[in-house]
């Protein structure tokens, strides 16, 4: 009978070990929260937030950047997720927040009640 040397078991232990390293920081990572860009804007004369409809997941990570081309203060809100920022002229802000309720809901301008905002829709699960 043959003697076996500890050089199997160092190599199944290598093995191991070198799946721990591989495998192990993908299932850590966090998922990459799903980005948009909303744009403030003067369209036909009346002041816009577009895109105008957004689709999510629920559950979701969400980042808006949110980007205001015009020359004066301009609100953001969702009031389902308990999103309310002001955008300075010329400026973006960027709103991160989880789409944790499915449904249809509205963002607007809470400053300026007259222009158009617009929807996200959150999917169920």
């Amino acid at each position: 009978m043959r003697a076996r040397c500890g050089c199997h078991r160092l190599r199944s232990w290598l093995g191991v070990w070198i799946a721990i390293v591989l495998i192990v920081p993908a299932l850590v990572t966090a998922a990459e929260p799903k980005k948009f860009t909303l744009i403030n804007v003067l369209l036909d004369g009346t002041k816009i937030w577009l895109p105008s409809s957004l689709m999510v997941q629920e559950g979701q990570e969400i980042e808006l950047t949110l980007i205001n081309k015009l020359d004066e203060p301009h609100g953001f809100e969702i009031k389902a997720f308990g999103i309310e920022e002001v955008v300075q002229p010329k400026a973006e802000k960027i709103v991160k927040f989880t789409a944790s309720k499915a449904g249809a809901h509205s963002y607007i301008c809470q400053m300026h009640p007259a222009h158009l905002g617009g929807n996200i829709l959150v999917l169920s699960k």
